[in-house]
């Protein structure tokens, strides 16, 4: 008896997880789900994308308006790029999904003032998760903003983080450091 019960048990326990990990950042997406994600980015055109309610979860600190950043999801970067193009009146191509669906890792977006960074390599984005430091394979300057702030994008294979789980996003430069904490479960 004691054994069906502790069978059930685990049985409850994994038919009730399966919503909370349906909603975690997802490292392999379907095309079905690359087709949802760039719908719902034509939605949103342009920057008004970063105030629609899933892609504000990626979000941390004061981005897109001031010093923070973003998790660049393969399903928020995709919801971005359609955002993007729709105020061109383009949308994603089958190539483009494909590229999207084949690649094995995620950005993180991070804003820093101009005067602190002159190279990529001067603005150090570490993910901190537990005792596990990870740091990008490589980092390149993004968008250069008006507001003498300038974009650096750190690039990350998906494998090393746990997708389900807080993180802290450690952002070093000349001038100090800043820490942002996240919860990757939050993230689509």
């Amino acid at each position: 008896m004691s054994a069906i019960g502790w069978c059930l048990s685990i049985v409850c326990i994994t038919i009730l997880g399966i919503p909370v990990l349906s909603n975690a950042f997802d490292a392999h997406l379907t095309e079905k789900q690359i087709k949802e994600a760039s719908e719902y980015g034509s939605k949103y055109k342009g920057k008004e994308v970063f105030g629609s309610p899933v892609v504000k979860k990626a979000c941390f600190g004061e981005y897109p308006k001031g010093d923070g950043g973003i998790i660049m999801s393969k399903y928020i970067h995709t919801i971005v790029i359609s955002a993007m193009m729709a105020t061109k009146d383009k949308t994603l191509t089958p190539e483009d999904m494909k590229e999207i669906e084949a690649s094995t890792t995620f950005n993180v977006v991070v804003v820093t003032s101009d005067e602190e960074v002159k190279t990529p390599e001067d603005a150090q984005i570490i993910l901190v998760q537990g005792t596990n430091n990870v740091l990008p394979q490589k980092t390149a300057f993004g968008m250069k903003r008006k507001d003498n702030k300038q974009s650096i994008d750190g690039t990350f294979q998906c494998d090393k983080i746990n997708p389900k789980a807080s993180i802290a996003i450690v952002i070093k430069t000349r001038n100090g450091q800043k820490k942002y904490k996240i919860d990757f479960s939050d993230v689509k």
